[in-house]
């Protein structure tokens, strides 16, 4: 029975770890504005851990910028915007970052 009992208390703490991500800690208003731009719970709470607001994080997410590639960017003091005119104009961060401390702008691709 004991043994039982362990397995029994193993697997709910097993499960309560795996558990998707909840909206706690988040207030009515911010959880309407992150379901208000398409984000999950997980997604929101993730976004949120690395700083962005749901505005933010819909700006970078419309630009076509996952959460890494976002913080790796927004790091180095870019906008959404910025980061995504040096990326279709070829850039990578690194490359970017370069140029823009030279003084240079990515070509604008209409």
């Amino acid at each position: 029975m004991k043994k039982l009992s362990l397995v029994m208390i193993i697997l709910a703490l097993t499960a309560c770890a795996s558990s998707p991500a909840t909206w706690k800690g988040m207030s009515e208003g911010d959880i309407a504005a992150w379901k208000e731009i398409g984000f999950n719970a997980e997604q929101a709470q993730n976004w949120k851990r690395a700083g962005f607001n749901a505005e933010q994080s819909a700006d970078w997410s419309k630009e076509g910028f996952n959460l890494e590639n976002a913080q790796s960017w927004k790091e180095q003091s870019f906008t959404p915007e910025q980061a995504k005119s040096w990326k279709i104009s070829g850039f990578d961060l690194d490359t970017a970052l370069e140029s823009r401390d030279q003084g240079l702008t990515p070509v604008k691709v209409e």
